[in-house]
């Protein structure tokens, strides 16, 4: 039997490809999300919010603030890990080989930092919809 060996590209790629497959559902939930608050807008705007939905409104912007909070403290730890991995990927490999392991880098990090932004946007929408709610 002979022993073959899968190139660590293709780990690297397909690494790369299932992190943007997940970004692509992130945002394919954020849009869903976003049309629930503009629709949560649209009620308070007439003035038809139910206590159902002043009490959905208060408890994700404690969620949607607690993950705000959770995912800058994710970004403040992975930075200097981020660093790190990319100082070793340039450190022991080739530039050309590096190049492409700091795809699956740089994904990640677009990945963390969108989740980010995403808490932080619904966090702050939410928070403009309970300012005036009772």
């Amino acid at each position: 039997m002979s022993d073959t060996q899968l190139p660590l590209e293709l780990v690297s790629n397909f690494l790369s490809i299932v992190l943007l497959v997940i970004l692509l559902l992130k945002y394919y939930q954020y849009k869903k999300k976003m049309a629930v608050i503009k629709g949560l807008d649209d009620l308070k705007e007439r003035k038809k919010l139910t206590s159902e939905d002043k009490d959905f409104i208060k408890s994700n912007f404690k969620d949607y603030s607690m993950a705000t909070g959770r995912d800058e403290q994710r970004l403040k730890l992975f930075y200097p890990v981020i660093i790190l991995v990319v100082g070793v990927i340039l450190a022991f490999l080739p530039l050309k080989e590096a190049l492409i392991h700091l795809n699956v880098v740089v994904v990640a990090y677009i990945f963390l930092y969108v989740s980010k932004i995403h808490s932080r946007n619904f966090a702050t929408l939410l928070h403009r919809l309970a300012k005036d709610i009772d």
